[in-house]
C-alpha cells in the first residue's frame, strides 16, 4: 500500500469508469471537509498519464472546489489491480459506511456485468443480496434498465418527483419519451397514484392512436397548462392528468355537460354542492353544504328534500 499526497492537476475528473456515487457534489462532504479537512484517504489507480480514481470521487471533489492543491490517497499499481479488482476494491468501501440509492445499486450492477464480467447468475446470487436487494432476475433487469435512463430523469427521481416504479417504467422506453417525460416533471407534481395513471393514460393513447409515448405531452393545451403560473406544479399535474383523461375518452366531456344541465334544473342555493365522483368513474354523488344557523340548516335540508323527489335527481343518478 502507498499512501502519499497527489496534487490534484495529475488526476483524471473526467474518467468516471468506477464511479458508484449518484450525487457527486453533496453539500454534507463539501461542509465536512471545510470544517474538518480530508479525515479518510482516497483510492488512485496509479495510471499514466494522469491517475484514475477508484473511490473517493465526492472528496476529491469537494477538495478542488475548496481550493485545495492535493488530496492525501492510496495509490494501486495497475499491475496488481485490473478493471474488477479496482471495482470491488470501491464497491466494498462504499458499503461498508453507506446505504447505496436505487440508481448507485444499478451503477454497480451494470458495471459489475459489463466491466467486470460478472455473469447474471452471480449479481442475483451474491451481489443483488449484499446490496439488500431480492436474488431475483427481474430485480437484476430493472436495476440494469434503470442504468440507462436518461440523466434528466435522473435528476427527477433524486428529487422525489418520480417513484421507482415510474422510473422502472419509464426505462424501458425510447430516449426521446423520457426526455419528453423528464421536461415535463420540471413544470408539474404528481403523487404517486396519479403518476401510475398518467403514465398508464400515456400507454393507452399511444397504443390507441399508434403515436409516440409522448405525443400528447406537443399539443397546445399542454403548453398551456405548464405556462399557467397561477397554478401550483401540483395542480399543474392535476390539470395536465384531467386533460389526458379526457383525451383518451372523449364522451367525457358529453356526460359532464348532461350532469349539468341536470344538476340546473334542481334549482339548489347556491350554498348546495351536488358532484359526481371525478370523471364518473365510480357511481353515486357527493353533495355537500354549509349553514351558519338551524334555520338555515333546515332550509337547505328541504331544498334538498324538493329535489330528492325530482326526476333530474334520477336523471344525476344515472350519470353519475
Amino acid at each position: 500500500m502507498t499512501l502519499r499526497q497527489i496534487p490534484l492537476d495529475e488526476i483524471s475528473f473526467e474518467n468516471e469508469t468506477y464511479r458508484i456515487s449518484e450525487d457527486l457534489d453533496p453539500a454534507p462532504v463539501l461542509h465536512s471537509i471545510r470544517e474538518v479537512g480530508q479525515l479518510n484517504p482516497v483510492i488512485l489507480l496509479d495510471l499514466r498519464p494522469r491517475r484514475t480514481i477508484v473511490c473517493g470521487f465526492r472528496r476529491i471533489r469537494a477538495l478542488k472546489r475548496l481550493g485545495n492543491p492535493e488530496v492525501f490517497a492510496r495509490l494501486l499499481s495497475p499491475e496488481d489491480y485490473d478493471h474488477a479488482r479496482a471495482f470491488l476494491l470501491a464497491l466494498w468501501d462504499n458499503l461498508a459506511h453507506r446505504q447505496l440509492t436505487v440508481l448507485e445499486k444499478a451503477r454497480v450492477l451494470y458495471t459489475l456485468r459489463n466491466l467486470c464480467g460478472v455473469p447474471d447468475e452471480r449479481l442475483v446470487g451474491d451481489f443483488l443480496p449484499a446490496m439488500g436487494l431480492a436474488p431475483n432476475g427481474n430485480v437484476l433487469r430493472s436495476h440494469l434498465l434503470m442504468n440507462q435512463l436518461h440523466p434528466d430523469l435522473r435528476r427527477c427521481f433524486g428529487e422525489e418527483k418520480l417513484t421507482q416504479s415510474s422510473i422502472e417504467r419509464l426505462a424501458e422506453m425510447p430516449a426521446q419519451a423520457q426526455s419528453s417525460i423528464a421536461s415535463l416533471m420540471a413544470g408539474i407534481r404528481w403523487s404517486a397514484s396519479l403518476q401510475k395513471k398518467a403514465l398508464q393514460l400515456l400507454d393507452d393513447l399511444a397504443a390507441s392512436s399508434g403515436n409516440g409515448f409522448e405525443a400528447p405531452l406537443k399539443d397546445p393545451q399542454v403548453l398551456a397548462i405548464l405556462e399557467d403560473g397561477g397554478l401550483s406544479s401540483f395542480q399543474r399535474g392535476e390539470k395536465l392528468y384531467e386533460f389526458l383523461y379526457r383525451l383518451q375518452n372523449p364522451r367525457l366531456s358529453q356526460a359532464e355537460d348532461r350532469f349539468s344541465a341536470n344538476r340546473k334544473k334542481l334549482a339548489l342555493p347556491g350554498s348546495i354542492q351536488v358532484d359526481p365522483h371525478p370523471f364518473f368513474e365510480e357511481p353515486g354523488l357527493r353533495v355537500a353544504f354549509q349553514a351558519s344557523s338551524l334555520e338555515r340548516f333546515r332550509q337547505l335540508a328541504s331544498a334538498l328534500n324538493v329535489a330528492a323527489r325530482s326526476p333530474e335527481m334520477e336523471r344525476l343518478f344515472d350519470l353519475g
